[in-house]
């Protein structure tokens, strides 16, 4: 436990020195949260009209798709504004600047991972907390079960994200398909899951993991189910571990050619 506390204290550090790094150009950090927060509306527009027209599909109702998006985007907010690395380090691997981070007293991983930050992700959180407060006016449980699910979903985006981009350590120049396969991941998972089925459903609950973050978060906040959070829990520290194993394994193969990089 005491390694636990020390690991959150230094992303703690972490997200508060961003967060100031960030906010010296005060204009540009909210002008990406702004953006963002109205990029999300303009989609959560686009499904308002939609099912004002088709009032139910395959299932879900408006404030079933408003829900994948408040937990989405939440759940991606806080994964990316935090862990921003997780979907931007393949080139960090196949340029070998990834030395810095081996000889240093903390986990590789996870150092890689806390020091960047995406500002615009903060206008996905906000915009995803919002909109679940105002389409659902939870009690206080029920905002629990929302923030349970939704950091649960955080951190299967960031483990997703990290397993590709750790293909660098088998293909080299992998910065194109980790990009294709992290937006997949971001695109099934805003749009009702019950719309697929056969190959591409198993797909998403196994290599795309959409469906824990469309399908079981969206029961469990309209049904409350016992098992629906527990399952989402589950996956999240499955993808977590998984993630955690394949990136060692690749560190393995990592040859940095003498790359060793010092900041100030």
């Amino acid at each position: 436990m005491r390694q636990v506390r020390i690991e959150l204290s230094f992303v703690a550090a972490y997200v508060r020195a961003n967060l100031r790094a960030a906010l010296e150009y005060r204009v540009a950090f909210w002008g990406n949260v702004i953006a963002m927060f109205i990029n999300d509306a303009m989609w959560v527009t686009f499904w308002i009209f939609f099912f004002d027209r088709f009032p139910a599909v395959a299932g879900y109702d408006v404030r079933d798709i408003l829900t994948i998006w408040a937990v989405a985007a939440f759940g991606f907010g806080i994964a990316v504004g935090i862990f921003g690395n997780c979907m931007r380090f393949a080139p960090i691997v196949a340029e070998g600047r990834l030395d810095f981070y081996l000889t240093l007293p903390r986990p590789p991983l996870l150092h890689l991972l806390v020091s960047y930050m995406s500002p615009s992700a903060w206008g996905d959180a906000i915009f995803g907390i919002g909109l679940y407060a105002l389409i659902a006016q939870p009690s206080f449980v029920e905002l629990l079960g929302f923030l349970a699910v939704s950091l649960s979903v955080g951190a299967i985006i960031v483990a997703h994200a990290t397993l590709a981009s750790s293909l660098a350590f088998w293909l080299g120049q992998a910065e194109s398909i980790a990009s294709q396969i992290q937006n997949a991941l971001i695109m099934f998972s805003t749009y009702p899951t019950s719309l697929f089925s056969g190959l591409v459903r198993v797909l998403l609950f196994t290599a795309i993991p959409a469906g824990f973050i469309a399908y079981i978060p969206v029961r469990y906040l309209r049904e409350w189910e016992w098992w629906q959070l527990p399952a989402t829990l589950g996956a999240a520290l499955v993808y977590v571990a998984l993630a955690i194993v394949v990136f060692h394994l690749g560190l393995r193969r990592y040859e940095s050619g003498n790359a060793v990089a010092m900041r100030t």
